[in-house]
Formats: structure tokens, sequence, C-alpha cells
């Protein structure tokens, strides 16, 4: 089988006896490991391929280890069929378009998930290599999946989410034209949680840290994509870092919200934050529909992958340092100052990068409204207002994302 580049994937291989063919690739899996890549990581996952069973797949101590039977709590669990297994470890096709295209089940971590092909060596002759980078800025592990080469493109998750959340569009993106970067921001994912001790987990503060990025990977510049905070961390680096920036695509991204405006005074004297150092109790149902809520139309993603991602969730809430990065992140979005000197939107109108808008009609976390304010501060910005989207476009319509991305990086590249 093989990615089509939208998700879906067509038949391109088959074996006589797969069930035997799948045995010998746990063997051929294992002496492909890639110690340095692992480094220190500590994994067990667990691979059910349907008509075999379970198997058991141990990362320790920058070793392998692969043996029969289901390993009792493991950090990720891997399902699918003979064909799609042999497809995955032959180089077929990679773990991110299997997944999205409903063919590879996953539960427990989907960072870890993710990463696990990233620990093999490639087999001869696969589609696309998929790279986990670890990066330090200033003491601060961040960690990022890789894709594809070309012209830079760097992809920023929002509030609470993870590199994860931008799967559709780094597989969409990721070829031979552009080498797409997704980002585990300082406080989520797999990145370092450090303590929110002064300007940590400001704007400001974040986009810092992405431009450190770009400066340790050898990244002259780049274009940045980002998905609510992450296309207000995207819009503060084109302000702060002009010169790193070819463009920049918010998705819902977020803004200086008005309705938080009386509240903001309160934000800046209380540090409420601190009250995520406490032990959540969170009910699944609670996330799966919070999770739901960011759809205009839910249906359009398989009920498997909220389950999957209502547990990455989960299994989030129970780090205090996650908790508290989230919390404070909240805090200084809410605080952003909108009116006045110095404010968000007067800076905004300073912003001279290209800059491509795309909000959701029913994006209940970033109101449609915002889209005439963009407007009105930067007359220059492509903006969009699609009538069939909540406030994750890059899962509601991945193809359409992708397609006009592309079609923007193309412009903007002819023009450079």
């Amino acid at each position: 089988m093989t990615s089509t580049g939208s998700g879906s994937i067509r038949r391109l291989h088959v074996v006589d006896d797969p069930l035997e063919e799948v045995r010998s690739s746990f063997l051929r899996l294992a002496e492909r490991f890639d110690a340095q890549e692992a480094g220190d990581l500590a994994a067990t996952f667990v691979i059910d391929v349907a008509g075999r069973g379970p198997t058991t797949v141990a990362v320790r101590d920058a070793r392998c280890f692969v043996s029969p039977g289901l390993a009792p709590d493991p950090d990720a669990r891997l399902a699918t069929d003979p064909a799609t297994w042999l497809d995955l470890v032959g180089g077929r096709v990679d773990g991110i378009a299997a997944f999205l295209a409903g063919r590879l089940n996953i539960e427990g971590d989907l960072n870890l998930a993710a990463r696990f092909e990233t620990l093999f060596r490639p087999a001869p002759g696969a589609t696309r290599v998929l790279r986990t980078r670890r990066t330090n800025v200033r003491g601060i592990e961040l960690e990022s999946i890789v894709a594809g080469t070309g012209t830079p493109v760097l992809l920023l998750h929002g509030l609470g989410a993870s590199k994860v959340s931008f799967l559709p569009t780094l597989d969409g993106l990721g070829g031979d034209r552009f080498e797409v970067h997704a980002l585990d921001l300082p406080g989520f994912g797999k990145s370092s949680k450090p303590l929110p001790a002064g300007r940590r987990y400001t704007m400001a503060w974040m986009a810092d840290a992405v431009h450190g990025y770009l400066i340790r990977n050898g990244i002259r510049s780049a274009h940045i994509v980002g998905n609510s905070m992450g296309g207000r961390i995207a819009t503060e680096l084109g302000l702060r870092h002009p010169g790193s920036v070819r463009s920049v695509v918010g998705l819902g991204s977020a803004v200086a919200f008005d309705e938080y405006r009386r509240i903001a005074p309160l934000l800046r004297v209380s540090r409420p934050q601190y009250l995520a150092v406490a032990p959540l109790r969170a009910r699944r149902a609670w996330i799966e529909a919070g999770l739901r809520h960011l759809f205009h139309d839910p249906s359009r993603l398989p009920e498997a992958n909220f389950q999957a991602a209502a547990t990455d969730v989960m299994l989030s809430l129970r780090e205090p340092g996650y908790r508290l990065a989230f919390a404070t992140c909240a805090r200084n979005l809410g605080m952003e100052k909108g009116r006045g000197r110095n404010s968000y939107w007067e800076k905004l109108a300073a912003c001279g990068v290209p800059t491509y808008w795309i909000f959701g009609r029913h994006d209940r976390l970033v109101h449609h409204r915002y889209a005439d304010r963009v407007r009105t501060s930067l007359p220059a910005a492509k903006v969009e207002m699609w009538e069939d989207c909540g406030h994750v476009p890059q899962f509601e319509h991945p193809d359409r994302v992708n397609d006009r991305v592309l079609a923007w990086l193309d412009r903007i590249e002819a023009g450079r």
C-alpha cells in the first residue's frame, strides 16, 4: 500500500502467506533498530496484527526487545491488518498516512506511537522517511517530527494540544518540495515543561523559543503554520523575528479576545494558574465532548480518532507540568491587550510578513467576527471565512487545508 497524499491508501503489495511474512517482519524490524535515534527512550509498544495476536516491542537502554504476547500497561498499542503492517515495515506507507486512512488504530500515547517508526532505520526504497528530532533551546528540549525535503515549514499546535494535532498537514505537505516540522511547544507533548517563572509561557517567550528551534536546526527562514494559540505564536514570531519568517498561516488563530477585556486586570494581579498543580480528575466523557466541540461536524472524524485523542489528553493531564503550562498560557492569552498603545491589534498592523488567515464560521473558541478585525488591521492579508468549519480545519477539512496552504506556499515562493 502507499499513501496518495490525502490520507487514502491503495494496495500495492501482495504476499502468499501474510501471517508468516508478519512473523519474519518482526525479526527484520529488530535488526533495523536505530539505537542513536532511540537515545534514552524507555517505552513499550504492543503491535496487534489481526490473525496473529499481539507482539511486544520494548525499547530501553538504547536496545530493542521483540517478544510474542501482550505486555502489561504498554505505552502505546497499534492494531492493524497483515497487509498494512507489511507495507508499514516495508516502507511502502508510513504510519501517519495509515492512521489517517483508518487502517491503523492507536491506543495510548499518540506522540510515542507517532515516533515508533522513527526508531528504526528506513526500509530500502521507503516512500517517505519520518524523523524525530530533539532540539535544545536554552536548556529546554523541544521534540518535533520532520517529514519531507525542501523549503522549511513549521507547524505550531494550539493550547493543550501537541504536534499530533497537525498529522494531516504533516502528511499532506511533507514531500519532495517542503521539509515539514511538527513541533511540540514548550510545556506540551514530549517537550520540556519548565515551571512558569518570569516571562515563560507568554506568547513572546514562546515565539522566541520557536525562533531558537530554527536557529539550532540551521533554518534561516521558514513558513509558519499555526492553529489557535499556535497561530498567535506564529504571528508573534513574524513580529519579533521577521527575517526568519517567510510567511504566516493562521488556522483559527488566537487573537486579542474582546470578551476577556473585563477580567484581564484580575488575571494580571492574580496567579490562578498555580491551582493547576492540584491533581485533576477529568472524566473521559467530558474530554471527548470537548474534542467534538472543536468541530462543526464531528462526524467528519472517525470515532476511533476521538477515542485516541481523548486517551492522549487524559495521559497529558496526569503531568503537573502540562497542567501548569496549559493554565499559564490560557492566562496570558486572556491578558492580551486589545486596545491602546502596544496592544495586539496595533502591533498586528505593523506586521510586514505575508499572512494568510482561515476562520471557521462555527468556531466556538475564536469567533468569526475576528476575520473582519484582521482585514481592518492587515489590508494586504489573505483572509478566508469557511462556512462549514469549526476550530481545527486541519482535521475537519484536511484535503482543503493542504490544497490551500500548498497554493499559498507556492505563491509566496514564486514571489521571493
